[in-house]
């Protein structure tokens, strides 16, 4: 009777050890499924250095470039100094991959107020660019003065009076 107990427990747990085993492996073969044959995990590839950085603008100088990590994933901060005699109110910094585009924006611009300053003459700020595509070059497209003013490439200007409408026609709520 011992024998038949012993026997009939290490057959259970062989067959706990299977089943465990084989959902396992099937679930994995299922997640790879989804995904596609030729996608791969959703992490970014590991950059070693930043992609080249190009300046659109004439009075913003970039005094230094990093390679950051936010989190899991990696960013430039870029120290922008605005070298012109008057304040800067919106700066746009894009890269352009794969037909897509990534920016960020620093807007002073409101639905009820006059414009904000975001850099003053003279003065550094540092901005934040993630989702960075090793090939394509990190520009820094276009700013607007505080006169009203504006300077930089054609698709960051236009993006930037894009958000400046937006911003100054108020945010549906």
């Amino acid at each position: 009777m011992r024998t038949y107990l012993k026997v009939l427990s290490l057959l259970a747990l062989g067959v706990g050890f299977g089943v465990a085993i084989w959902f396992g492996s099937f679930g994995q073969t299922t997640r790879a499924s989804q995904r596609g044959p030729n996608q791969q995990s959703p992490k970014q590839p590991i950059l070693s250095k930043l992609p080249p950085i190009k300046n659109c603008v004439e009075h913003v100088k970039l005094v230094k470039a990093d390679l950051i990590m936010q989190g899991e994933l990696q960013a430039a901060a870029l120290e922008l100094e605005n070298t012109a005699y008057i304040g800067i109110v919106s700066i746009t910094i894009d890269q352009i991959a794969n037909k897509s585009k990534n920016g960020v924006t620093a807007s002073g611009f409101t639905p009820d107020k006059p414009p904000i300053v975001v850099i003053e003459p003279g003065a550094r700020k540092t901005l934040t660019l993630g989702s960075l595509d090793e090939t394509s070059p990190i520009r820094i497209g276009a700013v607007m003065f505080s006169d009203g003013t504006e300077e930089g490439c054609g698709s960051s200007l236009k993006t930037m009076r894009e958000l400046k409408t937006h911003d100054t026609n108020g945010r549906p709520q």
